[in-house]
């Protein structure tokens, strides 16, 4: 880590070091911003599998991004992609399948352990002498001015900054101090998210099934790996994280495993509570709202961090053009173009998760017959197969 001076003054300031931060500094670090990041948790815990066993699905539109945070060739070959993709709803017999190889060229994106990623940022961030982590530091309290924002720390200092980039997380510091409301609810379920090996090959598909209690995910890893991505309600992911792990290797196999051969757990079993959240507003003077500081959706498209990758893109674009001609990167007009840039993208995704959601996790009998009727019905209509293809790669805006 390294410290920061009485006076240091930077260009950008990210409160969250998260993936969300940490890659929006990778982007405006490459670029030449001077920015500092500010973490309350220690770099080290922050990348142990005990502090976070997730994997994320980077699109291949997100990849592009990446590459010009300077870390897609880092990482690339520790991902495995996501070659083709079956939704079903459950067991049924009928179900929609994507192809990648119909599409073109590139696959529809990649998983990756969220360890793994964190570890690359971190790396890269050291790399960037223009780049400095105050981690673990909290904010005590935020000013802001007319012509930049200043924060105190906890351990006295005062940095300083055109722009204050809050990437902190849905119960977001920063976007409270702000005065900016934000529409929440809890979905009242809970993801149970475990890898585990087996002894038969994925061939790189992603399988969603979906359940009353949620949808199930299996997700291709590298080394004969899958990230299990476990939805119900909290209650019952309680008794599944604490089950025999027998008995837990049983109803995987009957959930959509069992064409995966032996199976073990490569992991601890860890639970993720699951909410829907959306800023009304994603900047305020001297301040912008990325990540889950801004959304927070539910996993069921596996778009997340793909959303906030895209938070980060547009953003990271208009700061860069913007520090070339006069350096005030926190202008009111670029914090507005930046608002316009991502509306429309963050509402479309939000709603259709949330819908997706609802339609989905029930047995009410009318609408299990119309999903069903849906899925049968895209599967048969190449135009409407196409559309959710680039969907899934991140490649509509």
């Amino acid at each position: 880590m390294r410290k920061t001076s009485k006076k240091q003054i930077y260009d950008v300031m990210i409160a969250g070091g998260g993936l969300a931060g940490l890659t929006m500094a990778a982007r405006l670090g490459s670029s030449g911003v001077r920015v500092l990041v500010v973490e309350r948790e220690a770099q080290a815990r922050m990348v142990s599998t005990a502090f976070d066993g997730r994997t994320t699905a980077l699109a291949y539109g997100s990849t592009r991004i990446l590459d010009a945070c300077g870390i897609w060739n880092t990482i690339k070959d520790t991902t495995c992609p996501i070659e083709d993709i079956r939704v079903a709803d459950g067991r049924s017999a009928i179900s929609l399948d994507f192809e990648s190889s119909k599409v073109g060229d590139n696959a529809f994106g990649y998983i990756i352990e969220n360890t793994v990623l964190r570890r690359a940022l971190f790396e890269r961030l050291g790399e960037l002498k223009n780049v400095t982590l105050a981690c673990p530091a909290t904010i005590h309290d935020i000013k802001y001015g007319d012509d930049g924002v200043t924060m105190t720390l906890d351990d006295g200092t005062s940095p300083k900054a055109r722009l204050l980039i809050a990437a902190d997380g849905k119960a977001s510091f920063c976007r409270n101090d702000a005065g900016i409301k934000a529409r929440h609810w809890s979905y009242n379920e809970t993801a149970l998210v475990v890898s585990i090996a087996h002894s038969k090959p994925h061939n790189n598909l992603a399988l969603e099934y979906f359940y009353p209690g949620g949808p199930f995910a299996v997700l291709p890893m590298t080394k004969n790996r899958s990230s299990i991505v476990w939805t119900e309600k909290p209650e019952t992911a309680a008794a599944l994280q604490t089950m025999p792990e027998t008995q837990f290797i049983e109803l995987l196999k009957q959930r959509g495993c069992d064409e995966l051969g032996d199976i073990s757990l490569a992991s601890p079993r860890q639970q993720y509570p699951l909410k829907f959240m959306l800023a009304d507003k994603l900047h305020a003077p001297r301040l912008a709202l990325i990540g889950e500081a801004a959304h927070a959706m539910h996993p069921v498209a596996g778009q997340g961090f793909n959303l906030s990758v895209r938070d980060i893109g547009v953003l990271g674009d208009l700061i860069e053009a913007r520090f070339k001609v006069d350096g005030d990167v926190g202008a009111n007009d670029v914090l507005q173009r930046y608002e316009a840039g991502r509306h429309l993208d963050h509402f479309t995704f939000m709603t259709a998760t949330d819908v997706l959601v609802k339609l989905f996790s029930n047995n009410v009998l009318p609408l299990r017959l119309i999903r069903r009727f849906g899925l049968g019905l895209i599967e048969k209509i190449p135009p409407a197969k196409n559309f959710f293809s680039k969907m899934a790669m991140g490649l509509l805006t």
